[in-house]
C-alpha cells in the first residue's frame, strides 16, 4: 500500500465526520500521532491500522485505492449504514408521486450558493452530492462557516444528509444537520431545461445554525461540478464570501440576490 494514497483516503473519510478531533476521540488515539497518518509522515502499525479500518468499516486494500475510486466506495459504505428509515417514513416516501428516473440526469456534485442564514452580509458556497442508492435519491452537504478572505477565522463545519424527490416538475430536497440534529432544511429547485445540466435555481428554507434559530428563506443556486470530483479539492472552495467577492461569479451573485420588487409580496425563486 502507498502511504500517499492511504493519507489522502484517510483525510477523505475524516471529512465525513464533524472533525478530526472527534475521530481521534472515537478511536481513543493520540491526535499528534493521528496527524502523522493524515500527513503521510507515518504509516500505522498493524494494530492501529486494524482499529482505523474497523472504525470506518473499510479494509486495508480499499485504503490503497486511488482517491476517486476510494471516495465512491466509501460513500456507498457510509450511505448503507445511514439509510435506516422508520416504517412510517418509508410509507410516506413510497406514496409520493416521485419520478426516480427523472432525477438520474442530476446525479453528481454541486456547489450551492445562498445567503448564509446565520451570517447576514455573507454568501456561502457549500458542497452538495446528489446520488442514488437502491430506488431512492439522497443528498450529502457540507458547509464551511469561515471566511475565505480570513483563513485564520473561527472555523465551524456543518454536515447535512437528506433525500431528494422529483415531483410536479420540481426537485425537492429535505435535509437534516447531522451533528446537533436540531435543524431541517427544505430546498426546492427548478429542473434544467437545457441539454446539459449547468445550474439549478430555487429557494431554500431553514434556520441560522449558530444562534437565534430564526426561520429564514433565501434564493439558492446550484452549480453542477460533475458526476465525480476530487472532494478534497472541491471543499477548498467552500466557505463564507463577501457579497461583492470577485471569487463568486457575478451572475450567481445576482441570481441569489434576495431583493423583492414593489409588486411582489413574497420571495420567489428565479426561473432559468
Amino acid at each position: 500500500m502507498t502511504n500517499h494514497n492511504f493519507a489522502k483516503n484517510l483525510r477523505s473519510v475524516c471529512d465525513r465526520h464533524q472533525s478530526v478531533a472527534e475521530v481521534c476521540r472515537s478511536l481513543e488515539m493520540n491526535r499528534q500521532q493521528f496527524n502523522k497518518y493524515l500527513s503521510g509522515q507515518v504509516y500505522p502499525s498493524r494494530h492501529n491500522l486494524e482499529r482505523v479500518c474497523k472504525f470506518f468499516k473499510l479494509d486495508e486494500n480499499q485504503f490503497s485505492l486511488e482517491p476517486l475510486e476510494f471516495d465512491r466506495i466509501a460513500a456507498s459504505r457510509f450511505d448503507q449504514a445511514d439509510q435506516v428509515g422508520s416504517s412510517v417514513l418509508d410509507q410516506v416516501v413510497d406514496n409520493l408521486a416521485n419520478d426516480i428516473e427523472a432525477l438520474s440526469r442530476y446525479e453528481g456534485y454541486y456547489f450551492a450558493y445562498f445567503h448564509a442564514l446565520g451570517f447576514p452580509g455573507f454568501l456561502i458556497r457549500s458542497l452538495v452530492h446528489l446520488y442514488r442508492h437502491g430506488d431512492r435519491y439522497y443528498t450529502r452537504s457540507i458547509e464551511h462557516l469561515w471566511q475565505k478572505q480570513k483563513p485564520k477565522s473561527n472555523r465551524r463545519r456543518f454536515k447535512y444528509k437528506g433525500m431528494a424527490f422529483y415531483m410536479a416538475d420540481r426537485i425537492f430536497i429535505t435535509e437534516y444537520e447531522t451533528f446537533t440534529r436540531h435543524t431541517i432544511c427544505q430546498t426546492i429547485l427548478f429542473p434544467s431545461y437545457r441539454n446539459t445540466v449547468d445550474t439549478l435555481s430555487g429557494i431554500t428554507t431553514g434556520v441560522g445554525s449558530l444562534n437565534s434559530h430564526m426561520p429564514k428563506s433565501t434564493r439558492v443556486e446550484y452549480e453542477f461540478l460533475g458526476k465525480q470530483v476530487d472532494r478534497r479539492e472541491a471543499l477548498k472552495g467552500c466557505g463564507l464570501y463577501d457579497l461583492e467577492s470577485d471569487l463568486i461569479d457575478a451572475d450567481i451573485r445576482e441570481r441569489v440576490n434576495n431583493s423583492i420588487l414593489p409588486h411582489e409580496f413574497m420571495l420567489t425563486a428565479l426561473d432559468q
